[in-house]
């Protein structure tokens, strides 16, 4: 008998696509470079796994008799991405050791293996808690709530994300001990008990990948692992062992200062002043003289860079330092018109925010730098 099923080309190359980031890590088992692929008279189910991050991805299509097969996934995934748009044909002449691809005169042949050496993928257990995100703030937190995580591969937690569930919000956390990132969705969890998940940051990157703009995500967990379920698509990612970081007590309470700044003309200045940085040299200082507010860059050995912008809110001058790569990265990452710093006094923590932000918050602490003498430049 020929098995075969059409599917839509560009379907299958998108979801493949997908696919690959559980091809991209080396490992011990050969099996797990391939991609399981069972096809069925209506749709084929698609599966890879690192075994860390696990994909489960439903296509639709059309055809005739059911087989399960181990393609090699890299090879496979580049061959669909060159066929022309429109139906692919995948067929399996007699149920032999061969998959063929077809569409437009073009063929293309790939050995399989059976299906029965790929490992069972992790699924969740029916009695687990299930909570539903909004998929666009769930997203925009994402990129916001993970701006501060550690490069430090030696800190397992910093360089991971924690995911915190409580019963009227969801928080996106990150620290790497200079800065803080907390982007907060408001959303009925329905939880009783709150709920701390230290995600991989591999793996949370990945998430605003995986879904669409409209609708929710579901998300559940048992002690190991977060799965995340879509239509026609199922992810899942061990979670880190390990205590995050009792963050909430570096959230300054009362802010009773604040100053505004054009985002884009403050990015565009730092970067100007920014031209003398290098691995050593990295503090940029800022001067609120109202209305103007006064950047000035020091290299030690090539001078000074400075630059100035208008700025509103507080009008007693005041005088600070920051990381210009951790300031300038979240000027490149924040949305909206206009940056806001909510400050007691100088000496102390602030927070920065974006005002235009809807359907969520988001606060970003970043530790200010000390300098032993005003500049003047």
């Amino acid at each position: 008998m020929n098995l075969q099923l059409q599917v839509s080309k560009d379907r299958l190359d998108r979801t493949l696509g997908l696919l690959k980031h559980a091809l991209d890590r080396r490992v011990t088992l050969p099996i797990l470079q391939h991609i399981l692929v069972d096809v069925r008279p209506k749709e084929v189910v698609m599966k890879a796994t690192d075994m860390e991050l696990a994909f489960e991805a439903t296509v639709p299509g059309e055809g005739q008799g059911q087989w399960t097969m181990a393609v090699p996934g890299k090879k496979f995934i580049e061959t669909v991405r060159v066929f022309p748009e429109g139906i692919l044909s995948l067929e399996c002449p007699d149920a032999g050791g061969r998959l063929w691809l077809r569409a437009k005169g073009m063929n293309s042949e790939h050995n399989i293996q059976p299906g029965e050496g790929f490992p069972e993928l992790p699924a969740p257990a029916k009695e687990l808690p299930v909570v539903k995100i909004p998929v666009l703030r769930f997203k925009r937190a994402i990129q916001l709530g993970s701006i501060a995580v550690s490069k430090d591969a030696t800190k397992p937690t910093l360089s991971a994300v924690l995911v915190h569930l409580s019963k009227h919000h969801v928080r996106v956390v990150s620290t790497d001990g200079f800065r803080l990132a907390v982007a907060e969705v408001p959303c009925d969890t329905n939880l009783k008990d709150e709920v701390r998940l230290i995600v991989p940051k591999r793996a949370l990157d990945l998430i605003p990948t995986l879904l669409g703009d409209e609708g929710e995500v579901e998300l559940c967990w048992d002690g190991t692992t977060l799965f995340l379920d879509q239509p026609g698509l199922k992810f899942s990612t061990r979670l880190v062992t390990g205590n995050y970081p009792a963050y909430e007590k570096v959230l300054p309470a009362e802010l009773p200062k604040r100053v505004i700044m054009d985002r884009e003309v403050f990015l565009r200045t730092l970067r100007f002043v920014g031209l003398k940085k290098d691995d050593y040299n990295k503090n940029v200082r800022l001067f609120y003289e109202f209305p103007n507010l006064r950047t000035v860059f020091q290299h030690p050995d090539e001078g000074v860079n400075q630059a100035t912008l208008p700025f509103t809110g507080e009008e007693q001058p005041f005088e600070l330092a920051f990381n210009i790569d951790y300031l300038t990265e979240l000027l490149e990452r924040l949305p909206g018109e206009e940056v806001v710093y909510q400050f007691k006094d100088e000496v102390g923590q602030g927070v920065f925010m974006s005002p235009s932000l809807e359907d969520f918050s988001f606060r970003y602490v970043l530790m200010p730098v000390r300098f032993a003498n005003s500049a003047t430049a």
